[in-house]
This record gives structure tokens, C-alpha cells and sequence, in this order.
């Protein structure tokens, strides 16, 4: 790839782990979109971090740099606003537990269950019938378990074998239904599915390196007041890129799962997309200080779209919002890196990273370095729908770039 020669703005192949799936390890555990490859993070912290200090990330998502640092003698603290992603990211620090005894008691009264099935949204345009049936005994069987880690644990493969035996198509994150062809021929075996998965992730947790530092995850929107006292020497995240309407839709993917886990595990009302950065435009009427990189963007789309260009801005807004909120909890030494894409929108490509770098410095923190890595190996739609009309695609980002800003 050919990068513009700007300022400090560099190609990284050693980034690129082009042989290395960042589904490797405990990051395979529950299928997660658009994680961060966590070789690239690794990186990170042995550069800008060191032992005992704290590592935050503010959009942790599934828990990829919380689960690196807190493997690296660091102190981790996450914020996100899906409840889904932030039982991922724990059920993947956990040690010392054993599932077996449970998966064993399964299939001993697996006969005896009654199903318990809970409200979902068209359930038997997503499930087969007997796969209603069969998901709802184990739900039964997993609501009456006491709180451990082992419940998270399961609960966690629960939600994966919810997607695995649904009639999505596989490979997607968004809702789509199979072809009607394809769904004569599925016939899923749920308890088979479960079983299966529990062992592949225990086996993953088991093999991973133990946890040396603290972690703490905090249900929490990144626009509101941080939730936590402490200075922070590290920020490593990728937020989002752009609206959840037409970048990576997280609620339309985790609330397929949160349906059935309702009363398995402690959840708070979700609206994931309407809460997710631009997703509620009431919420984003102030303004924000002057961009170039931004104006420029939203002349350039507005041309085009002038609704587009609305939206655009509100995602911004908020985003700034959020990196005012980040920058005063750093500690007067504290290294941030933002890992971002840089999607098209009406034709019009959104230099995010320069966007990003503009806002940090207007906080007072100064660019050391872009980095520029190749991303084919995440799991992100090579076609996006960038004007939200169905058939109207636009290749979306093959690279990914790393703003690293010092205080």
C-alpha cells in the first residue's frame, strides 16, 4: 500500500502478522467483530508501558489489550457499553476454574430439563424448533447454577452456540438470514455444539499464559464522566470507525446472544447501536472546536449527502467528547495510541487518523508517530454500504492506522 508522506507517518510491516490469526489463543474464545490483532498490541505495551502500570481502554470491546496487559504485569482497566463484549473480555482473564463438573451434570439430566425459553425478537424466523427446544433446556440448566466463573464461562459458550446453531448466515455479523435451500439442509446439534465449544475454550484458557496483573471492567459510555479515579499511564484502542448503522453494527450482532442469556447473567437495559457513538443525533447538538481535517471531510461529503455529512459530524462530536474525557485521566507521562480506519463515506475517504491526531492536540498532548498496518487478517466485510442503501457498496479499509500521541 501506497501511504501519503506526511509527517511522521510511517509503514510498519512488522505489524502486519500476516501468518498469525488474531483469533489465536484466548482471543478465539467467542467470536468477536473487528478485534485488534493482539501481536500489534503486545507490541505496543512492551514499547510504551512498563511493568505495573496501567493500561486502559476505553472502547475494550472483547478485551484484547486488557487481556495483554493484565498477561504482561500491568493493571487494566476497560470501559464499553455492550454488556456481551465486557463478559467476553473477563471469561478470557479467568483462572482457575473447572467446567467439567458442570458439562458432566448436563448430560446427566439433559433428558429431565425443561426448556426455558425466553422472550426473543422473531425467534422462529432465526431457530429451528427443536433448536429452540434444545437451547432453551440448556439455558435451563445454566439459570440455576450459583455465580462463579464457571457460569460466566458457560454462559459465555452459550452465546456462541446460540449464533452457531441459529439460521444466520455463518461468517456474518449482521442478521441475514441462510437461503432457504441452505436451511432445509441445517441440522445443527445443539448439545454437541455446546459441549464442543466449552472444551476448544477451556482448552484455550488453560494454554494461555495466567494473568499477572489486576483488571477492571466498568458497563460504561465513554461520553459520560469516567468511572474510575485513577491516572492512566497507557491507552491502547480502536474505536469505532464511523456509525454503527453502516460500519460494524455491535448491538445487531450481540443482541442475538443477550437475548437468550437475560436471567443467566446480571444485564442492564441495552440499546448497543442507539448508545454507540453517533447513533443518537439529539444527543450531539453542541458544537466542538474547528478540525481542518474534519471540516474539510464534512464539506466534501456534504456536497453529495448533506444528511450524510449530519451523520458524519454527530459521530465526531461524540468522539471528541470522548477523547476530552480520556485525556484527563492521563498521567503526566502516559503514552496513547488510537488504532483507527480510515473508511469511505459517499465516495469521500475520512483521514480518521488526522482527525484523531488534531483532536489529541488540542488537548495539549503532541504527535510522536503514525503507524500504518495492513489489516486482511481482521474479521471486517471487504464491502461496506457506505451510503446505508442495500446494493450499494464501497470497498472499505485494508489498512489500519496507529496515531500515537505523549502528553
Amino acid at each position: 500500500m501506497q501511504v501519503k508522506a506526511t509527517e511522521r507517518v510511517i509503514r510498519y510491516k512488522e505489524y502486519d502478522y500476516a501468518g498469525i490469526l488474531a483469533s489465536t489463543g484466548i482471543y478465539g474464545i467467542h467470536k468477536f467483530p473487528a478485534m485488534l490483532h493482539f501481536k500489534v498490541v503486545e507490541s505496543l505495551i512492551d514499547e510504551f508501558s512498563s511493568p505495573e502500570e496501567i493500561v486502559y481502554d476505553p472502547f475494550c470491546g472483547s478485551g484484547v489489550t486488557l487481556n495483554v496487559a493484565i498477561r504482561k504485569e500491568r493493571n487494566a482497566i476497560g470501559t464499553d457499553i455492550n454488556p456481551l463484549a465486557l463478559l467476553i473480555a473477563e471469561v478470557r482473564s479467568l483462572t482457575n476454574i473447572n467446567p467439567e463438573e458442570y458439562i458432566k451434570e448436563l448430560l446427566q439430566n439433559w433428558e429431565k430439563l425443561t426448556p426455558e425459553i425466553p422472550k426473543v425478537k422473531n425467534l422462529n424466523y432465526w431457530f429451528k424448533d427443536y433448536v429452540v427446544e434444545e437451547l432453551g433446556k440448556i439455558r435451563s440448566f445454566l439459570l440455576k447454577l450459583p455465580p462463579s466463573g464457571e457460569k460466566k464461562f458457560l454462559s459465555v459458550v452459550f452465546s456462541q452456540t446460540v449464533r452457531d446453531v441459529s439460521l444466520t448466515r455463518k461468517g456474518e455479523f449482521k442478521r441475514y438470514r441462510m437461503k432457504p435451500s441452505e436451511i432445509e439442509k441445517f441440522s445443527p446439534n445443539v448439545l454437541a455444539t455446546f459441549i464442543s465449544l466449552s472444551q476448544d475454550y477451556y482448552k484455550r484458557l488453560t494454554s494461555w499464559p495466567k494473568p499477572k496483573g489486576k483488571l477492571s471492567l466498568y458497563l460504561h459510555d465513554t461520553r459520560r464522566p469516567l468511572p474510575f479515579n485513577e491516572k492512566v499511564d497507557t491507552v491502547i484502542t480502536s474505536p469505532p470507525y464511523g456509525d454503527s448503522k453502516t460500519t460494524v453494527a455491535y448491538g445487531e450482532f450481540s443482541s442475538f446472544s443477550l437475548e437468550w442469556l437475560q436471567g443467566i447473567i446480571t444485564l442492564p437495559p441495552y440499546n448497543i447501536d442507539r448508545k454507540s457513538l453517533g447513533g443518537d443525533k439529539s444527543k450531539a447538538p453542541y458544537e466542538i472546536p474547528s478540525f481542518p481535517s474534519l471540516e474539510k471531510t464534512i464539506e466534501d461529503i456534504s456536497k453529495r449527502d448533506r444528511k450524510r455529512a449530519e451523520e458524519v459530524l454527530s459521530f465526531y462530536k461524540d468522539l471528541f467528547i470522548c477523547i476530552r474525557n480520556i485525556t484527563g485521566k492521563l498521567s503526566d507521562r502516559a503514552t496513547v495510541c488510537f488504532i483507527v480506519g480510515n473508511r469511505r463515506v459517499k465516495k469521500c475517504t475520512i483521514p480518521m487518523n488526522e482527525i484523531v491526531k488534531e483532536m489529541f492536540e488540542y488537548f495539549g498532548l503532541n504527535h510522536y508517530e503514525t503507524r500504518v498496518r495492513n489489516i486482511l487478517n481482521k474479521r471486517m466485510p471487504l464491502n461496506n454500504s457506505p451510503s446505508n442503501k442495500k446494493g450499494d457498496k464501497d470497498k472499505t479499509m485494508k489498512s489500519e492506522f496507529i496515531v500515537i500521541m505523549k502528553v
